[in-house]
């Protein structure tokens, strides 16, 4: 089995890098064929900020956008976007923007929450807001900040992607910081009365819909679904400059076949280990990089003459899998292929049982093959 690599045998570079290639750290949205059918979200200024404390103040914005009367925990994090800060402490300028895909939101509402940045401490909690997004337009929008404390307001505009280029602002802001890893939870696989694994849809290329077995490995299911309360740009629940982000330890995205307290275990959650998928195409993926990337270090795996990870999608399929999307997992050392396994559609994206791929997965998962916990696999799950 494929065991996760452990970091003393890495070489990294920053994560920087990850922006040119197309990662979590930017979302140039303008050029994606899924976000550009949503709707543009721009935050331009706050006025009359309270001071977050007696040194000044940085204050930035975060942006989630869910149903209307949603709570903010229940707004996804992972497709949440983040301001620099902004030019002046209590009457900053932000002028930032992005799309919002929305067709899975029958009432989309644009929640904003203004924070102080703090170098030492937790950032300052200055206030929030809501708009209906139907309501915004390209003339700002003010609304008064609500919470503890709060005073000021936020400007807000909407309407069109084009309103991003109307307005001279381009859509290359950060996302929501990455949350802390969620508790540890139990499948028993045999139940399938209610898949608790968010399952990839129309959103995600066709090649990247359902779920995904990661056949005879210590992982045991996988999923492009999304958005999630990951954050950090992890699961936003499609590609962005043909990438896509899993979390390892992710929010109901990436599962095991047991429990996880052997060495590459305690390494994965160390190092919170994150994959980036850098397809071929963001419309029809035929093959795909894997950049594995430690994120509570800030750095990404790219020695791929070292270590180099690979999948290219079986076109006409596998015999073995009839009706299965079937991807060829690679790892290559020092450009030799060193191991080789089957990323199999075992779900798919209605959450429908694809036979005969799921009752292999069921009797692998119930063999001793799987370790411990015959028949349960174990995955993470933060609460919204």
């Amino acid at each position: 089995q494929e065991a996760v690599p452990s970091l003393p045998s890495f070489v990294f570079s920053s994560t920087e890098s990850l922006v040119a290639m197309g990662s979590c750290c930017s979302s140039p949205d303008i050029n994606d064929p899924v976000a550009i059918k949503g709707k543009a979200v721009i935050v331009t200024r706050g006025a009359n900020l309270k001071k977050g404390d007696n040194f000044g103040s940085d204050p930035y914005v975060v942006v989630r956008v869910g149903e209307a009367g949603t709570a903010w925990s229940e707004k996804n994090r992972s497709a949440g976007r983040k301001s620099a800060v902004g030019s002046d402490a209590t009457n900053p300028v932000w002028n930032f923007g992005f799309i919002k895909e929305t067709a899975s939101i029958s009432k989309p509402e644009v929640h904003i929450r203004v924070f102080d940045k703090d170098t030492w401490t937790d950032h300052d909690f200055l206030g929030e807001a809501k708009f209906l997004l139907a309501d915004l337009s390209a003339v700002e929008t003010e609304g008064a900040l609500t919470g503890d404390g709060a005073q000021g307001s936020v400007f807000v505009c909407g309407g069109e992607p084009g309103l991003l280029d109307e307005k001279k602002i381009k859509s290359t802001v950060k996302f929501e910081d990455i949350a802390p890893m969620g508790k540890w939870t139990e499948w028993d696989v045999s139940d399938l009365s209610s898949i608790p694994l968010l399952i990839g849809g129309s959103t995600v290329p066709a090649a990247l819909r359902g779920l995904f077995w990661l056949s005879g490995q210590t992982s045991a299911l996988v999923s492009f679904g999304g958005p999630n309360h990951d954050g950090g740009g992890c699961s936003a629940g499609r590609l962005i400059n043909n990438t896509y982000t899993i979390r390892a330890n992710g929010d109901r995205v990436w599962s095991f076949c047991d429990k996880r307290d052997d060495i590459a275990g305690t390494t994965a959650n160390a190092s919170d280990l994150v994959y980036n998928f850098v397809f071929d195409s963001a419309t029809d993926p035929k093959k795909c990089q894997v950049w594995p990337e430690a994120r509570s270090l800030n750095l990404i795996w790219k020695a791929d003459v070292l270590l180099d990870f690979e999948m290219e999608l079986k076109e006409d399929g596998d015999p073995a899998y009839p009706g299965s999307i079937i991807w060829r997992r690679l790892s290559y050392m020092f450009n030799q292929q060193v191991h080789e396994y089957a990323v199999v559609q075992v779900i798919d994206e209605n959450g429908k049982p694809i036979q005969p791929a799921w009752d292999k997965f069921l009797e692998y998962q119930k063999s001793e093959k799987a370790g411990g916990t015959p028949g349960v696999i174990h995955y993470r799950k933060i609460e919204g």
